[in-house]
């Protein structure tokens, strides 16, 4: 009975109301993303979520969420459709112009490869990174805004309502 009682207050501490904290433990892939592999970087910004485990999950939270998830998401929904139109825009080009084609000799055995693709997919593989910072940064950004207004509001004297 008192391990139960135990072990239930210290999920509690570690676990708290707020379930968009949990978002936060997701930082551990970034961790691993410093050491094996680099685009899991981005997640490290997660780790800002466990600023939010001692916030109360009312509705204004939730509305709060809402606004800022949707500011998140146009915006990176923007950049990612215009880099994607880019990179159709220069594929369509170099396809007319024809490609870069560089020979490299990997172990004896000399292969062609085709520049152009390679550097399409090192752009493409930054934008991922960008794409994920951006709209976890957008998110964290807008959220630290909607708080200090809602603390503003309720610093002000009920005369300036």
């Amino acid at each position: 009975m008192k391990i139960t009682y135990c072990l239930r207050s210290k999920l509690k501490k570690w676990f708290p109301s707020n379930p968009l904290s949990y978002l936060g433990w997701l930082g551990i892939l970034g961790i691993i993303g410093i050491f094996f592999a680099p685009i899991f970087t981005p997640f490290l910004l997660f780790f800002s979520f466990f600023s939010y485990s001692k916030m109360k999950a009312d509705e204004l939270f939730w509305e709060n969420v809402r606004r800022a998830s949707t500011r998140g998401f146009w915006t990176t929904f923007t950049v990612t459709a215009v880099t994607m139109l880019w990179l159709l825009i220069r594929g369509i080009r170099q396809s007319w112009f024809g490609y870069a084609i560089q020979r490299v000799v990997i172990q004896g055995t000399t292969t062609t490869m085709d520049i152009f693709s390679y550097s399409q997919y090192i752009i493409v593989f930054f934008l991922m990174i960008v794409s994920m910072t951006l709209m976890i940064s957008v998110f964290s950004i807008s959220m630290f805004k909607f708080r200090r207004q809602e603390k503003r509001m309720l610093e002000k004297p009920e005369s300036e309502v």
